[in-house]
């Protein structure tokens, strides 16, 4: 799930080598689960259809919240009591691991009990079976998150990297050939559903499996068995801000929510047949991993540079924080700008390259220019969160989840699925505004240069017209008495390739980035000398 939550945590603890190797170790890991999170979505669909992939996306909320929650959330609060020292080590984990089994099981029990209910407010009786299933991942979290938050609080991340790996990968894995085997046997979409929540469960535990084999192989000396009191500070502190720092990054998670409990009934409301309103949030549903698959690439950008933020933070450099953080922003404006632009060019074949067929790409091109805004707004939380300021990313959310369900009430009965579409849009948009508002009453973020905007989007628009041209032309070549989808996949990677060359030249031709701040961006600094544009 998402890139920058998982070096949130280190700026309590960056002190030297082995945090900077471990902060490589969870980049990596959270690369990977975020690459594979998106990708295996495509062939879920093509196997379950768009009435499966509908069902899974109902569902998937639950699963994202608490999965973000034990990866990125509590053991970030518990590795920082631990590194502190404050309390004694056995006290914490003790506290974190009864706190966190009361909420787990109360959570467990309250969305399996109103699992009936909850289908019912989301307009579809037939989702009971999978919700109550996706229940049950509540109940691996404190497990999770102890172990997780006592290896990050020993400065060693490898474990956890490690388990995140393997969760996600054997969650995908089971979730694939649970999905195969139902579908392939006649059981229909809705038991693909439930076989998508057994298979993260099943991840789940193996993660756990992982980081215990790594507990009991550790030699230390072992936690003291003596008696130790619980204390509701320590239990408070540690659910509390284990959920205030993952917030920001339950951005999106949040939002699909609310498209699970009003799309389907409002389509239904208003007049659409059931089924049609099925089919119709499947197809919108497609627009998740491309959101995902656009954040990556912003998100891995700015890798370089956010640790670095709150390292000249704990130094008081200002003069450095802004520098890293005008850097930051304008490297995940860039990327996400392109990426949206170029993704709404090449819609049409991307979309019947990678789901079958081109239903409603307008819909999912309005949805791609969540790219752009989600991407600022995770790049600018990181660095709130760098500059302790956590809170105010949480009041942003607030705020974005307040507009989403308000606009999608307004939108859905007169523009169906594109109209919660554009609420998703607008919602982020109105997130990262706020975000970017408080970094410049803070000036951390330098003035935006209107020479350096001017070459932005005379870059955006050349290579979306290029693009254009590209993608036109191809179809020329691959005509409807081709291959059909092998066409399509032709038509979408050339454009996309022709993109993203297109915009990396224009990038480094108009100096978007001056010498001193492309040794921060190190691939595109070897291509402008390769290119000799440096001095």
């Amino acid at each position: 799930m998402h890139v920058v939550s998982s070096l949130r945590g280190l700026k309590f603890i960056l002190k030297g080598k082995k945090l900077w190797q471990g902060a490589v170790y969870l980049s990596l890991a959270a690369i990977f689960i975020k690459v594979l999170s998106a990708i295996y979505r495509i062939p879920y669909q093509n196997i379950a259809g768009d009435i499966g992939f509908y069902v899974y996306q109902q569902i998937y909320p639950i699963y994202g919240v608490a999965i973000m929650l034990s990866t990125y959330g509590f053991p970030v609060i518990i590795s920082k009591l631990l590194s502190e020292r404050v309390y004694d080590r056995s006290v914490v984990l003790k506290n974190a691991f009864v706190g966190l089994s009361i909420i787990s099981i109360t959570a467990f029990i309250l969305v399996y009990s109103q699992a009936s209910r909850l289908a019912g407010i989301m307009g579809d009786e037939q989702l009971l079976l999978p919700l109550q299933t996706v229940s049950f991942i509540f109940i691996i979290i404190p497990l999770l998150s102890v172990l997780r938050g006592f290896f990050q609080g020993q400065e060693d991340m490898l474990p956890t990297a490690i388990s995140q790996v393997t969760e996600q990968f054997s969650r995908v894995c089971v979730i694939l050939l649970l999905t195969y085997v139902f579908i392939a046997n006649g059981y229909g979409p809705y038991a693909a559903g439930t076989g998508a929540a057994l298979g993260s469960i099943f991840g789940g535990i193996i993660g756990s499996v992982v980081l215990f084999i790594f507990y009991v192989r550790q030699k230390q000396t072992p936690i003291q068995k003596k008696s130790t009191n619980l204390s509701m500070k320590v239990i408070t502190k540690i659910v509390l801000q284990g959920i205030l720092i993952c917030f920001s990054s339950l951005i999106l998670i949040v939002f699909q929510f609310i498209d699970s409990i009003t799309v389907l009934r409002v389509l239904v409301e208003n007049g659409v047949e059931m089924e049609l309103a099925k089919v119709a949030k499947g197809v919108f549903d497609r627009g998740q991993p491309l959101i995902q698959m656009g954040t990556v690439i912003t998100t891995s950008f700015s890798l370089v540079v956010v640790p670095l933020i709150a390292k000249v933070s704990i130094e008081g450099r200002k003069d450095l924080i802004k520098k890293y953080s005008s850097l930051a922003f304008r490297v995940s404006f860039l990327i996400g700008a392109a990426a949206a632009v170029g993704l709404a060019v090449i819609i049409e074949p991307t979309n019947a390259m990678l789901f079958k067929d081109d239903s409603d790409s307008i819909v999912l091109a309005v949805m791609g220019l969540a790219i752009l805004f989600t991407s600022i707004f995770l790049t600018t939380s990181a660095i709130l969160h760098g500059l302790n300021l956590v809170y105010v990313t949480v009041i942003h959310v607030m705020v974005g989840i307040i507009v989403k369900g308000f606009l999608n009430f307004f939108l859905i009965p007169s523009h169906g699925t594109l109209g919660a579409a554009i609420a998703t849009v607008v919602a982020c948009a109105v997130c990262a505004w706020l975000n970017y508002y408080k970094l410049r009453r803070e000036d951390v973020l330098a003035k935006v240069s209107p020479s350096r905007t001017m070459k932005i989007i005379t870059s955006l628009v050349a290579m979306g017209a290029l693009t254009y041209i590209w993608k036109e032309g191809t179809y020329l070549i691959f005509s409807e008495d081709y291959a059909h989808r092998l066409g399509y996949a032709a038509v979408a990677v050339s454009s996309m390739t022709v993109g993203a060359v297109t915009f990396l030249f224009l990038v480094i031709v108009t100096r978007l980035f001056t010498e001193e701040e492309l040794e921060h961006i190190p691939k595109i600094q070897k291509l402008a000398a390769r290119l000799q544009l440096r001095k």
